[in-house]
């Protein structure tokens, strides 16, 4: 199935209905014998969180009027426990409604669950406003602001993930503490090992094609069961889209298959980390065949400012790009994750890796994100930064060459406390995604920061108990 025939629905502002192609959804429904429907919406932490609904209710009503739901989907933290720190939500508002509201463009049939379809919404107030701290309005934000001065940024994801031969109820019993890896030991690039996992892996590839998100590649990487999958670069709405039905996808598939699926950016203290790298480059509208980054034999000063930009505001944004306290940990130098601002050509050392061999295949890779990135925020801060070097025409330092992680002099963020510190202080932050979302982000991650900072954790007892 394409989407590209369903009009995206939309909340009108008069009246409260979304304006959709209800004919083509319910032939779609009828061609793939659709007889549920799963909607939602990330919130901030990227958790998908909606609602499931018989085909027949989702094309009566929910297509046309969106579904309510309670503002407390933007008041929980990732373990649903309530934060009562945000404007958009908590106690003062009576936790009243919003509503979702189906872009019918990403509505596709969901492969591993037979007879189910899945549609990514817009969060709006009842009065059809957008909520502003949505992370999908976050990122159109950006989009818009890109359109406005001519230019599409698209970007292809590769995320890496843990598999384990584990249930959710094993993994938890174990307290997700010495779990059966899928495979054992470190096979980068294995095909010997792949091909022990290619009944979930291929599972995941052949059910991402079939709902319309592309795979490049799969491999095996330098963990024990860790997985490397290579989406398609699109523009950055639709990868930031994929990226978040492709997670859940990947998690349903695995326990399908008898495994457990984590994107955590560090499973254990001495496994590898797991990166989400999203490569980058741009098109003018006016010429959407050809590659902005790219000149005539080397790349454009576009290039130039793309970097410049994203190098200037990589401190600012590391918490979207960073956004738990597991982050920091996979972020050490030799980790194959960049410590500081610094760019090269071809360069796994640096925050952003220029490929730059000719215009098919010019582009820049930010390596700084985790797996367990927000992708609608990480490829805001992308965009937003972009943005800003084009818009003030600012120039890169100079490259880096060698070992970016001697000598670095722009160091970014070493913990999530340091990254929340220096997002609250930029007003480049504040120009780029407005107060209402910067407020409410610091205070989610203030809330994370916090929550740790209380927490009494295993190494702190097996280091302390018996000794003072």
């Amino acid at each position: 199935m394409t989407n590209a025939s369903i009009r995206p629905g939309r909340i009108d502002a008069t009246n409260g209905q979304v304006e959709s192609a209800p004919d083509a959804v319910r032939a779609m429904f009828e061609r793939h014998g659709i007889r549920t429907v799963q909607f939602g919406m990330a919130d901030i932490d990227g958790q998908v969180r909606g609602k499931f609904v018989p085909a027949e209710f989702f094309l009566d009503s929910v297509a046309r009027r969106g579904s309510s739901i309670p503002n407390i989907v933007f008041g929980w933290d990732i373990e649903d426990t309530l934060m009562d720190c945000f404007t958009v939500s908590g106690w003062h508002t009576g936790y009243s409604d919003v509503v979702l509201a189906p872009d019918l463009s990403t509505l596709r049939p969901v492969p591993w669950e037979p007879g189910h379809a899945f549609v990514l919404c817009d969060v709006v107030n009842t009065d059809g406003s957008p909520v502003p701290v949505a992370p999908r309005t976050v990122l159109a934000g950006q989009v818009e602001r890109a359109a406005a001065l001519g230019y599409r940024l698209t970007a292809g994801y590769e995320l890496e993930f843990y598999l384990y031969r584990e249930t959710p109820e094993t993994a938890a019993a174990k307290g997700y503490r010495n779990l059966t890896p899928a495979s054992p030991g470190t096979a980068t690039f294995s095909l010997n090992r792949h091909s022990a996992l290619e009944d979930v892996i291929g599972a995941i590839r052949e059910g991402m094609r079939a709902c319309d998100i592309p795979v490049l590649a799969s491999n095996t990487e330098y963990g024990a069961g860790q997985i490397e999958i290579n989406i398609e670069h699109a523009d950055a709405l639709t990868t930031a889209d994929r990226v978040a039905i492709y997670k859940n996808g990947v998690r349903r598939i695995a326990e399908q298959h008898g495994y457990l699926a984590t994107f955590m950016a560090k499973v254990a203290t001495d496994s590898a980390g797991s990166s989400a790298h999203i490569h980058q480059s741009m098109q003018q509208l006016d010429a959407p065949a050809r590659n902005a980054m790219w000149d005539g034999d080397r790349p454009s000063a576009l290039m130039r400012q793309a970097v410049a930009g994203q190098l200037a505001s990589m401190r600012d944004f590391t918490v979207l790009y960073c956004p738990t306290v597991n982050s920091y940990k996979r972020r050490v130098p030799g980790s194959w994750s960049p410590v500081s601002a610094a760019w090269g050509v071809d360069n796994r050392t640096a925050a952003l890796r220029v490929i730059a061999h000719d215009e098919a295949t010019c582009r820049m890779e930010n390596r700084v994100p985790g797996a367990d990135a927000n992708p609608y925020l990480a490829l805001a801060a992308c965009l937003a930064g972009v943005l800003h070097g084009i818009e003030n025409q600012l120039e890169p330092p100079a490259a880096v060459t060698g070992n970016a992680y001697q000598g670095a002099d722009s160091p970014l963020p070493r913990s999530l406390a340091e990254a929340v510190d220096a997002f609250g202080a930029s007003s480049l932050a504040r120009t780029a995604f407005g107060d209402a979302f910067v407020d409410h982000y610091l205070a989610s991650r203030g809330w994370e920061r916090d929550r740790h900072r209380e927490a009494v954790s295993d190494w702190e007892t097996g280091r302390y108990f018996s000794r003072v």
